[in-house]
C-alpha cells in the first residue's frame, strides 16, 4: 500500500488510493441504477411482448419521474395481475423484490449524504479503507451528526450483492418472455431460485456511528 506518513504518526492517503474509494462509490451508484433502467424494461415487455417504437415511448412517458421503489412496487403488481398461475415466478419475484427494497435506502444514503473519502474517523482521522458518510442536520435539540465511518470492503460486498440482483432481474426477464416454453420455464425457475438465494442479507455495515 502506497502511505506517507508525518513523524510516524499521521497518515495521509495517496491519490491514487483517494480515486479508488471515488471510483468505488460510483461504480456502486451506477450498479444501482442499471437495475432500476432494467425495471423500466421488463415492465415495457409484460405491457406490451412485441412492443413497438409508440409503445416504447408510451411506456417510457407513464414512468418518467419514477424512481426505484415505485418501479419496484410496479412491477410486482403487473406480475401478479398478468401470471396469475405462475405460482412460482410469483413468490420468486417478491423475494426479489424484498432484496432490492433493502437495497435502496443504502443507495439513497450514499447519493445523498456526503461524503469524505479516506476518513476514519470524526475528528479528521485518515484511513486508506475507511470513508466518512455524513448526514448531519440541525434539530431544536442541536446538532444531530448522524455520520458513519464505512469500511471499504462492506462497500465492496454491496457492489457484489448489487451485481447479484442485477443478474436475477435479468433470469426474471427471461421468465417474462411470452414465448417461453414449460422446459426452459423450469430451467430458469431453478436459475433465478439459486441467484436469489446467493444474494444473501442486505445491509451497509458501519465502523463507528456518531448523533451528537
Amino acid at each position: 500500500m502506497d502511505t506517507d506518513r508525518i513523524d510516524n504518526k499521521i497518515f495521509i492517503p495517496s491519490d491514487e488510493e483517494m480515486k479508488n474509494q471515488t471510483a468505488l462509490i460510483g461504480n456502486y451508484i451506477i450498479c444501482f441504477e442499471q437495475i432500476s433502467a432494467f425495471l423500466r424494461f421488463i415492465i415495457l415487455k409484460i405491457c406490451y411482448p412485441d412492443y413497438s417504437k409508440t409503445q416504447n415511448n408510451n411506456i417510457e412517458i407513464l414512468l418518467e419521474g419514477l424512481t426505484a421503489d415505485p418501479l419496484r412496487k410496479k412491477l410486482e403488481a403487473l406480475i401478479y395481475d398478468n401470471f396469475p398461475e405462475e405460482m412460482e415466478l410469483r413468490k420468486l419475484n417478491n423475494e426479489l423484490s424484498k432484496k432490492f427494497e433493502k437495497l435502496i435506502p443504502i443507495r439513497n444514503s450514499i447519493a445523498h449524504g456526503s461524503i469524505l473519502v479516506c476518513y476514519n474517523g470524526f475528528d479528521g482521522e485518515l484511513s486508506s479503507d475507511t470513508f466518512l458518510l455524513k448526514h448531519s442536520k440541525a434539530t431544536k435539540t442541536g446538532i444531530d451528526r448522524n455520520s458513519m465511518i464505512i469500511n471499504l470492503n462492506s462497500l465492496q460486498r454491496l457492489i457484489s450483492q448489487t451485481r447479484q440482483i442485477d443478474g436475477a432481474y435479468s433470469q426474471l426477464g427471461v421468465l417474462i418472455d411470452k414465448d417461453i416454453n414449460e422446459e426452459n420455464k423450469e430451467l430458469h425457475l431453478n436459475l433465478l431460485k439459486e441467484k436469489i438465494k446467493k444474494i444473501g442479507t442486505i445491509e451497509l455495515e458501519f465502523e463507528k456511528k456518531i448523533t451528537k
